[in-house]
């Protein structure tokens, strides 16, 4: 039974000898848990010898935890330690290799902290400092410095504090050095990474040579921002209503530190005057009042602050950016403008190089970045940030004709990523002769790029068929500035823009067709279903008839209910026969240009007037059974029931609303076009 009981009192010895922490520890660490920290200085002071041993798992001190409360429990925590050891207190490192000046910054009040420690170490510095390092010099495992974890987690008032001390008793005086790790990576990339834009800008201003380094994927600063588009205003896309509350804000979400600077330095830029100022900044601050109630009151008011505050310190970043990126000007031109093209070898059998080009593109997509984009303005033209686009214009109005290794310029990135917006530029410079004219390494022209499908992105659009809609009109726009020799060039694939076009589109015209059929015939039924309705509805008169008369003939109400039952009867039957046409007509590719959608939209605006006018019959045929007065309140109850569900439907199929902005739009360019804009404002001041 002996023998039996021995390996269980080993066990039970080796857990002993594992545990980490005593009781007296694991009390503090439920202090410090529940942040009693009354508590947890009690059980320090009873047992002080715990204080620079390992408190929990991360490594840390009881100093290290005691950074989490208040400046002065931290005061007390060090005096507990005896003087002797001290320094070594305050440069004990936990698992991450922080010190408790590394640990301070996030604090919430890092600078009372800082002061702190500061001033036991100035008490050392004679005794202690003399061949060891200043707390501020330490590095972390990763080989950050307080300053760069600061930096890294937008910490900018205690970055501020800790750079001053830099260059004071017992430190070196060369601020750089803190903004860099071992590795290739610097403060200013993990700014820019982590969105502390008000730190990166303040760094750069510190050290101008931080723009020009390059991290371990060889990206700079400017590449790192040139990907993230959602920060920036031209990315984000906002209602009428939004946009309106968005464009007063104010350009300061509160009254902070890097506001303030930024402010101040745009005021000395411009010169501004001191009596004007004073009348501005009491406007201003009536103005910032205003929005702060707001903004604590609703909570999507004060998110929009904050994404308008982030937004205009990214694009203020981008500007001093732009400024140290020459890397444009290592460019492949060559003579762009060619007429000797590529003609295809044979009629290509469209059909059949659609099965075997699905390896070819699988195997195409998979070596896409085979050779990543390293030009900041091309980073940014492909994401679609204007802003940063449009500084490069400014600054370097050159960039625009760059042209990489694999023979591509703004134009193919603006085109095969399909930003609009970065096409509008471009064409607003005069350069687009210039640069249409480029053909890559593949032997592709724009029209190739822009029919490719490797960067699609779908847009928010009701279906696949409007989805294709939109791929063909963007086709179509790029069409009408290229050359028109370059419909027949062939890439090194043998495929026209025409023929690749077709291939690349082959599921998406698929999924088109099907989801139209679905729709007509949906459509359909629904608008049959009201026919039906509103044709009995023409038989079974409200309030009956007398020899054949109807009771109500010479009621305006009555009059109202014939006229709408008719209109509805008319669109509903229109409705039913554009749908039918739709599930008739021939879905090919081009057809899903102008024609089909064309149908569908005039089927969706023939059923809604059909249910709105369904809705108005039933409205008038209560008011006459009930035989109530037409500006009584109740009547207008009635109505607005009525409409209920008719709104609803409106909401729901919005593509009638895009099809009568479109059409609206289109027709308006053709009137500019017939009658010049001077002689219809000379119309419409006589009228």
């Amino acid at each position: 039974m002996s023998e039996m009981q021995t390996p269980e009192n080993g066990e039970l010895n080796r857990m002993e000898e594992t545990k980490l922490f005593c009781e007296e520890t694991k009390e503090a660490q439920k202090a410090a848990m529940e942040k009693r920290w009354k508590d947890f200085k009690k059980k320090m002071m009873e047992n002080r010898g715990i204080i620079l041993t390992k408190f929990d798992l991360l490594g840390n001190t009881a100093i290290h935890v005691a950074t989490r409360s208040n400046p002065e429990l931290v005061r007390e925590m060090i005096e507990m330690v005896p003087e002797a050891e001290r320094w070594h207190a305050l440069c004990k490192p936990n698992g991450e290799g922080n010190t408790v000046l590394h640990e301070i910054v996030f604090s919430k009040k890092a600078m009372e902290m800082a002061e702190v420690v500061f001033r036991f170490e100035d008490q050392l510095v004679p005794r202690e400092m003399e061949e060891k390092k200043p707390l501020v010099e330490l590095r972390n495992n990763r080989g950050e410095t307080p300053l760069f974890v600061a930096a890294m987690h937008g910490k900018l008032k205690i970055l501020r504090y800790m750079a001053n001390r830099v260059g004071t008793v017992g430190t070196v005086d060369n601020l750089p050095k803190h903004f860099r790790r071992s590795d290739k990576y610097n403060a200013l990339h993990a700014s820019v990474i982590g969105q502390h834009f008000h730190v990166a800008i303040w760094l750069q201003r510190k050290d101008e040579t931080l723009a020009l380094e390059r991290d371990e994927k060889q990206l700079t600063s400017l590449q790192l921002l040139s990907k993230m588009p959602q920060v920036f205003r031209s990315h984000i896309h906002l209602g009428l209503v939004k946009s309106i509350i968005y464009i007063l804000l104010p350009d300061e979400y509160d009254n902070d530190e890097q506001c303030q600077l930024f402010k101040q330095k745009k005021d000395e830029e411009n010169g501004k005057e001191d009596e004007p100022k004073v009348c501005k900044s009491a406007i201003s601050n009536i103005n910032y009042s205003f929005w702060k109630s707001l903004a604590a009151e609703f909570e999507g008011i004060d998110h929009m602050w904050k994404e308008k505050k982030k937004h205009k310190l990214a694009e203020q970043l981008a500007s001093t950016l732009v400024k140290y990126d020459l890397s444009w000007q290592v460019s492949s031109n060559e003579y762009n403008r060619t007429l000797l093209i590529t003609m295809p070898r044979d009629p290509l059998n469209v059909a059949k190089r659609r099965r075997v080009s699905v390896q070819k593109r699988e195997e195409r997509r998979k070596n896409i970045e085979e050779r990543p984009e390293r030009i900041a303005l091309f980073i940014a033209a492909k994401t679609g940030i204007v802003e940063i686009v449009k500084k490069f214009l400014e600054v370097y109005p050159a960039s625009i004709y760059h042209v990489t290794k694999n023979k591509q310029n703004i134009l193919t990135m603006a085109v095969k990523y399909r930003q609009k917006k970065i096409l509008k530029i471009i064409e607003r410079t005069g350069t687009m002769e210039s640069l249409v004219g480029q053909i890559t390494d593949k032997e592709r022209t724009v029209l190739h790029e822009v029919a490719r499908m490797d960067y699609y992105k779908a847009e928010h659009l009701a279906g696949v068929a409007f989805h294709l809609q939109d791929e063909l009109r963007w086709y179509d726009t790029v069409r009408r500035f290229t050359p028109k020799h370059y419909n027949m060039h062939s890439d090194i694939d043998g495929h026209t823009p025409e023929d690749m076009l077709e291939i690349e589109h082959d599921g998406m015209l698929k999924e088109a067709q099907k989801w139209l059929k679905e729709t007509a015939q949906s459509c359909s039924t629904v608008a049959i279903l009201v026919a039906t309705v509103v044709f009995a509805a023409a038989y079974t008169i409200p309030g009956g008839t007398e020899n054949g008369t109807p009771v109500f003939l010479h009621s305006s109400e009555f009059l109202f209910f014939t006229i709408m039952d008719v209109v509805a009867l008319a669109t509903s039957l229109a409705s039913v026969v554009v749908f039918l046409s739709i599930l008739t007509s021939p879905c090919d590719l081009w057809d899903f240009h102008k024609s089909l959608p064309r149908k569908l939209n005039l089927g969706f605006a023939l059923l809604f007037l059909s249910l709105m006018t369904t809705m108005l019959a039933f409205s008038a045929t209560m008011l006459l059974t009930i035989r109530l007065e037409w500006k009584n309140w109740t009547s207008t109850l009635i109505y607005s029931a009525a409409f209920f569900p008719v709104t609803i439907f409106a909401i729901i199929q919005f593509p009638v609303y895009v099809m009568v902005r479109s059409i609206t739009k289109h027709l308006w360019k053709q009137v500019k076009k017939v009658f010049p804009t001077r002689l219809i404002e000379r119309c419409m001041s006589h009228c």
